[in-house]
């Protein structure tokens, strides 16, 4: 079990793997992992609620199985991961996937406080424009995908 796909993905190379959850983190996880995995499932226990071009990267992936809607009862395995037990939330069906590797991406809480007002915020408290000539936000704090950077920060394309 691990909390980062393109730290350890490579681990995983050629394997089934299981990516935990529906936002940005785990398309993010999941697009690495259908690259070099045999098969991706990807569980969560909503719909898919991350970015629309994040769901376009993934959603044609022919080893890639969504498993919406489901919780993760059980992780199996004595010393290692083996399988993992989920349930559909609307029918109550179980299904044990068999699965060489989990990785936990169940999203982030951004770290944005610091900017005291600078930046402008967009509902999940990612920076969504910098406001601020010098200032530049990169990482899991922002929210924006393709950028230019001009001495005014970065500027949404």
């Amino acid at each position: 079990m691990t909390y980062c796909a393109i730290c350890d993905g490579p681990l995983f190379s050629g394997q089934k793997v299981a990516v935990i959850g529906g936002g940005n983190s785990a398309l993010e996880a999941a697009d690495d992992m259908v690259k070099i995995a045999q098969h991706v499932y990807l569980v969560s226990l909503t719909s898919v609620t991350g970015d629309q071009i994040l769901i376009e990267k993934v959603k044609d992936a022919l080893n890639l199985t969504l498993f919406l809607e489901h919780e993760v009862l059980e992780i199996e395995g004595p010393n290692s991961v083996e399988a993992i037990l989920i349930r559909d939330l609307k029918s109550g069906e179980e299904k044990r996937l068999f699965v060489g590797g989990i990785f936990i991406e169940i999203g982030l809480l951004p770290n944005s406080k610091f900017t005291g007002g600078i930046a402008r915020l967009n509902k999940f408290g990612e920076i969504s424009e910098a406001g601020l000539p010098g200032l530049f936000a990169a990482g899991n704090v922002n929210n924006v995908v393709e950028t230019n950077v001009t001495d005014k920060g970065y500027i949404p394309t």
